[in-house]
């Protein structure tokens, strides 16, 4: 074996170690890449999870608001009273047994519901929590009644205005 021989294995030997080594470098390298595109993937998932939670919560509190409203909604059905921690939305129902009111109002953080005989006075701890909010303001003009609270805002058109019953 002459030198050239012993050269050419030796190069040959470093080349498929140096092939090797960069098949396994490249590896690493796709790895890592893959392993933080999964991360990425997994907070982006997480972060419109979140909003969409939120979303849920926001339009459930609105929509209990608004159901409530509207299982009441009848003629001259609502007013207004002052509750433990501000106004009160007051809608009234007349049968045989007496008047009754559903009052909605805010009450250590929450916008509760309470159901009592008309006239009497606010019993919040028998009231039963609809709402985590700092705040609870309505409004009614021609026909329509806005709820504001901390998870914003709904729109009642109401059919009693309309003569429905």
């Amino acid at each position: 074996m002459t030198g050239r021989d012993k050269d050419f294995g030796i190069r040959s030997h470093d080349r498929e170690r140096g092939g090797r080594m960069f098949t396994t470098l490249l590896f690493a390298v796709i790895t890592l890449f893959l392993l933080a595109a999964f991360l990425v993937g997994v907070n982006a998932y997480q972060s419109a999870n979140s909003m969409r939670a939120n979303a849920d919560e926001m339009r459930l509190g609105l929509s209990l608001l608004s159901n409530s409203v509207r299982t009441n909604d009848v003629t001259d059905a609502v007013g207004v009273a002052q509750g433990p921690e501000g106004p009160a939305l007051v809608l009234s129902e007349h049968v045989d047994a007496g008047d009754y009111e559903t009052r909605l109002y805010l009450y250590q953080g929450n916008v509760v519901e309470e159901y009592a005989r008309a006239g009497s006075a606010f019993t919040p701890e028998r009231a039963r929590e609809m709402v985590a909010s700092e705040s609870f303001d309505f409004t009614y003009e021609n026909g329509l009644l806005t709820i504001y609270t901390d998870q914003g805002s709904t729109c009642i058109a109401l059919r009693s205005v309309r003569g429905g019953a």
